[in-house]
């Protein structure tokens, strides 16, 4: 007889189902060796993306120290000693004409420079390497959040495919009891070698299906190594209870707009862009400094003996003009603000289609696990009952293997649901910057900005501000006509709407051959003596009858106004006694003026 799933096979599964049904609810306690929290814990301590982060911040804070030192005095100290050969005032000889020597040089300096006054670069520096010092610092906190994150989702993969594996032995091992059952029929004469041969082949189905699993158990336990640094043994899962979670979707995106770890390093990364702003500013300045110095040395410059100097002095450099680089500069740093803060503006809404997405993704697993498990537990009874039936004769061997299958395949989707629906609730609290507080971790030191004020908490008022964009009409070329030509308006970055259009008053064309009279001559002699006056006059060189007149240029200047000193247009070229002369004929005035 084929034997019938039995009483403690049946509790067997419903009470592996109601303990997954409790670590969901948190009834699992996860807290003793091999829980979320160990495994997150180890993943944080070992996991090298940590180690990049910290060492990132460490490195950070150095340049901060290097951008305050610049407040501090530089002394430096200068020794020297060679021959020198010197050919000056100094070394010119009257008696032997030799105006050279050659002696040992040896000299000592000692120098002091202290900055007074650089146009506020220096402590724009000191800005800009705070606010990175914050972003670092913010990097930190992400970084852990998301390997948390990590941890937990190999942890659950991990879980999720042993439970999966130890339903493929168990389906294997129903097969097995089916085959063995079938083939005692067929050799009885009760039942048919056909039978024998499609049980072998879903059994064969059956034992290649453990093998992917196993594979992929395989895969997953990799996966926590190299997330963990440690092999993972005795896992336990507990679920994250609804009132550690947001209330809904909007707001679950509300929190992450303004909480989320991506959001704030974007939103540190807008200080650092206004610090910017404020140290291209720095060339409009003059850059005053006080030099202290005193030098000692012997044999210098040809002079045999020995020298002292000592000096005190206020330095005032200031560039006047370097082609337009600083006002490019100021304008560079201006649109990085705004490229920041268009950043911050991505940020904000990608977290918050992290967070709705979570949520939606959790609500359908809530969804998906009641009904998988009602469907599990059909599924149950169908194959029981097809059981007692094929053993009375009523089912075919076919349904009781379709029905086994159909249970089978019902159970790995109850269970990748189960841990689907828990891997949602630490994903959401992870798009909302919760996780580590829920699993009561601290990220490691590194995230912490002993630097930061008060006035720099990244409040939720403050994110929205730093979100607006800046609008400054100086950082904008100027235009080349403007509006009232035709010139699209400068806050307008839509110039489609103006191309064709007409401008606001319309601009007059200019002609340049006004009263213009065109001169045609017969042949090139004719042209070359109306412009040079090469001894012919210009009746003589006026064409014959129907040809038009040639009017040379220079005569027309000598038809304006009657000046006495001008000859007349017959006698060919105008000409003047002085200058004075030609500058009355042309222009009206007094030369001499």
């Amino acid at each position: 007889m084929l034997a019938r799933p039995t009483i403690h096979s049946t509790a067997r599964w419903l009470l592996s189902s109601l303990l997954a049904s409790a670590a969901w609810l948190g009834l699992a306690d996860a807290a003793g060796a091999g829980g979320i929290t160990d495994s997150v814990r180890a993943a944080l301590e070992t996991n090298p993306e940590i180690g990049v982060v910290k060492h990132d911040r460490r490195a950070v804070d150095q340049e901060l120290r290097q951008a305050r030192a610049r407040l501090l005095p530089s002394i430096d100290v200068r020794a020297a000693v060679g021959p020198e050969i010197s050919h000056n005032g100094n070394t010119r000889s009257v008696s032997d004409g030799d105006d050279s020597r050659t002696l040992l040089r040896s000299e000592a300096e000692l120098s002091l420079s202290q900055l007074l006054f650089d146009g506020f670069e220096t402590q724009g520096e000191i800005e800009r390497q705070r606010a990175r010092v914050d972003s670092a610092a913010r990097r930190v906190a992400e970084a852990a959040e998301f390997v948390a994150l990590d941890a937990i989702e190999a942890h659950l993969e991990v879980m999720r495919a042993q439970r999966i594996v130890e339903l493929n032995e168990d389906n294997v091992r129903q097969h097995e009891s089916i085959l063995g059952k079938v083939g005692r029929l067929e050799r009885e004469g009760r039942g048919d070698i056909a039978d024998v041969r499609q049980t072998e082949a879903r059994l064969a189905e059956a034992r290649n299906s453990l093998a992917i699993a196993r594979g992929r158990l395989a895969d997953a336990i990799a996966t926590y190594i190299r997330v963990v640094g440690e092999r993972p043994s005795d896992l336990r899962a507990q679920g994250v209870a609804p009132a550690d979670l947001p209330a809904d979707a909007e707001q679950a995106a509300r929190i992450a707009s303004t909480r989320n770890p991506t959001v704030l390093i974007a939103a540190a990364d807008v200080d650092v862009a206004s610090a910017e702003l404020t140290k291209a500013r720095a060339g409009f300045y003059p850059r005053v400094d006080l030099e202290l110095g005193a030098t000692a040395g012997n044999n210098i410059d040809g002079s045999t003996g020995n020298t002292a100097d000592a000096s005190a002095l206020v330095v005032l450099r200031y560039n006047l003009f370097r082609g337009g680089a600083d006002i490019a500069r100021e304008r560079e740093a201006f649109h990085r603000i705004n490229e920041a803060r268009a950043t911050l503006a991505k940020a904000r809404r990608q977290a918050e289609e992290d967070a709705r997405t979570s949520w939606n993704a959790r609500e359908t697993a809530i969804a998906r696990v009641e009904a998988l498990r009602a469907k599990a537990e059909a599924q149950r009874r169908t194959r029981d009952a097809y059981a007692a039936q094929f053993d009375i004769g009523q089912r075919s061997l076919l349904d009781l293997l379709d029905a086994e299958n159909e249970l089978f395949l019902a159970r790995v989707a109850l269970t990748t649901a189960e841990f689907t629906e828990m891997f949602a609730g630490y994903r959401l609290l992870a798009s909302v910057g919760g996780l580590l507080e829920r699993l009561d971790l601290a990220p490691p030191r590194e995230h912490i900005d002993i630097w930061r004020t008060p006035a720099d908490d990244a409040t939720a008022e403050r994110i929205e501000e730093k979100t607006q964009e800046l609008v400054d009409p100086k950082m904008e070329p100027r235009p080349l006509r403007g509006q009232e030509a035709g010139e699209p308006p400068v806050e307008d970055y839509d110039a489609g709407p103006h191309v064709g259009a007409p401008p606001a008053e319309p601009v007059g064309r200019i002609d340049l051959h006004a009263g213009e009279t065109t001169a045609s001559y017969a042949n090139f002699a004719e042209f070359w003596n109306a412009l040079t006056g090469g001894g012919r006059t210009v009746a003589e060189a006026a064409p014959a009858a129907g040809a038009q007149e040639v009017v040379p240029a220079a005569t027309e200047v000598a038809e304006a106004p009657a000046q006495p000193q001008a000859s007349a247009a017959s006698e060919g070229p105008a000409r003047y006694e002085d200058f004075r002369s030609f500058w009355k004929a042309m222009f009206g005035g007094d030369g001499g003026q």
